[in-house]
C-alpha cells in the first residue's frame, strides 16, 4: 500500500508541476466572451463561457486567490484533468489560467444540472434510471479506486446528468479527493453520506481513507434513488435510523429490516448489507451491484407512487434545491465543495446557500477537514 501510494503522489506531483507551469496569465475578456453566471458564493464562482477562438461553450471554474493557495488550486485541477479519460468522470479541458487576482480552469458543461434535481421526494427515480446510474458510477468509483484515489464526497450533487434518461451520467467535484492510505484527522465530506468511522473522527482519531469510504458513499446514493429519502441523517449512535440500521446488519438473518428499508425490494437487502457493512473491512466493491441488475430493485408500492407522480415535465429537474430538501425532510450540516452542474433552460438558481443563508431543512454547506480546504461556489466577483 506505501508503494502505492508513493506511485500515486509522484504522478500527481508531475502532473502539479506541469499544470504549475502551464497556469498562464490572461485577459479573461479577451480570451472568452461571457454568456451567463451558473452559480456563485462567496468562495468563487462558475461561469458559462465562449472560448473566442474554438467557439466552444464551456464552464469556467473561478476562485479568488484570496480564499485560495496556488498549491490547492493546481492538486485539484491535475486530479481532475488526470481522471478525465473515463467516459462517467467529468472532463476536464487542458486550460488553466490565473488573472491577478484568480484562479480558473475549464470544464464541460452537464445540460441537465446534478443529479440531486432530478429526484422526486419519497419517490426517487424509475427504476430503470436508478440502474442506469448506478451502473455508471459504480464504474467511474471502481477507476478512481484503480487510480490510487478515493473521492471522499460521493453524493447526487457531485453526479451530473447529461440527458434526461440518465443514459450518460458523470461524477464531478474532486477538491477533496484523497490518495489512498492519506490520514485524516477530522471528518471530511458530506454529513449524510459520511461513513461511521469518519462521522466518529476527532482529533484525537485518525484514519487513513480507502475507497471504502466512497462504497459508503454510493450506498446511501443508491438507497436516496431508489426511495426519495435518506436512511438517516448521520451514520451515529445518536440517530435511531442509524442504530435501527447496525441492529438490523448485526443479526444472523437479513428477513426482518426496519421498516423504512421495505420500500426496497428484499432482493436487494443483501447488496445494502455489504454495501454498508458498518465494519470498513467487509463492504463490497461498488461493482458488486452488476449481480443484482437482473433483480427489482423497487417494491410495487413505490414503483405505482412514481407511477402517479403527475405534473412531472422535462423541466422537473429544474425544482428549487430547497423545497426538496424540505420534501426529503433533510436538517443537518453538509459540506459542498463547488462543483460545476447546471441547468439550461431554468431559471432556478444552480448554486448552494451559504450557512448564514440557509433556512431550516435546507442543505447548509459545512464541511469539516483536515489540512485541505475546500472549493465552495462563491460570490459574484469582477474578474481582473
Amino acid at each position: 500500500m506505501a508503494s502505492a501510494v508513493h506511485e500515486v503522489e509522484i504522478l500527481l506531483n508531475g502532473l502539479f508541476s506541469s499544470s504549475s507551469q502551464r497556469l498562464q496569465k490572461i485577459d479573461i475578456k479577451k480570451k472568452f466572451h461571457f454568456i451567463k453566471e451558473l452559480g456563485s458564493g462567496a468562495y468563487g464562482s462558475v461561469l458559462l463561457v465562449k472560448d473566442k477562438e474554438s467557439n466552444q461553450k464551456m464552464a469556467l471554474k473561478i476562485l479568488p486567490k484570496r480564499k485560495t493557495s496556488e498549491n490547492k488550486f493546481l492538486r485539484e485541477f491535475s486530479v481532475s484533468s488526470y481522471l478525465s479519460s473515463h467516459p462517467n468522470i467529468i472532463r476536464s479541458f487542458d486550460m488553466v489560467f490565473q488573472t491577478q487576482d484568480h484562479f480558473m480552469f475549464a470544464q464541460e458543461v452537464a445540460p441537465l444540472g446534478d443529479l440531486f434535481f432530478l429526484i422526486t421526494p419519497h419517490v426517487g427515480l424509475p427504476e430503470v434510471k436508478v440502474k442506469r446510474c448506478a451502473m455508471q458510477i459504480s464504474n467511474a468509483l471502481e477507476f478512481i479506486s484503480k487510480i490510487g484515489l478515493v473521492h471522499m464526497d460521493v453524493k447526487p450533487e457531485n453526479v451530473l446528468v447529461f440527458d434526461q434518461e440518465c443514459h450518460c451520467v458523470k461524477i464531478t467535484d474532486f477538491g477533496i479527493a484523497r490518495v489512498k492510505g492519506t490520514v485524516i484527522r477530522f471528518k471530511v465530506g458530506s454529513t449524510s453520506y459520511m461513513a461511521p468511522e469518519v462521522c466518529e473522527l476527532t482529533g484525537e482519531k485518525e484514519l487513513a481513507v480507502d475507497s471504502t469510504l466512497d462504497v459508503w458513499g454510493f450506498g446511501v446514493l443508491l438507497y436516496l434513488l431508489i426511495t426519495g429519502e435518506f436512511p438517516w441523517k448521520v451514520a451515529m449512535s445518536k440517530d435511531k435510523a442509524f442504530r435501527r440500521f447496525v441492529t438490523w446488519q448485526s443479526n444472523t438473518h437479513c428477513n426482518d429490516p426496519p421498516a423504512s428499508w421495505n420500500k426496497l425490494s428484499p432482493c436487494l437487502w443483501r447488496m445494502f448489507r455489504c454495501l454498508l457493512a458498518v465494519d470498513y473491512s467487509e463492504r463490497n466493491k461498488s461493482t458488486k451491484i452488476v449481480h443484482y441488475m437482473g433483480e427489482r430493485w423497487k417494491t410495487d408500492s413505490t414503483s405505482t407512487a412514481q407511477n402517479q407522480i403527475t405534473g412531472i415535465t422535462s423541466n422537473s429537474y429544474a425544482r428549487d434545491k430547497d423545497s426538496l430538501s424540505n420534501h426529503l425532510q433533510i436538517k443537518e450540516l453538509d459540506s459542498t465543495p463547488m462543483s460545476c452542474h447546471f441547468v439550461a433552460q431554468s431559471s432556478a438558481p444552480q448554486f448552494e446557500e451559504l450557512p448564514g443563508q440557509c433556512q431550516d431543512n435546507a442543505l447548509c454547506p459545512l464541511i469539516l477537514m483536515d489540512d485541505q480546504i475546500s472549493m465552495f461556489v462563491g460570490a459574484e466577483v469582477e474578474i481582473t
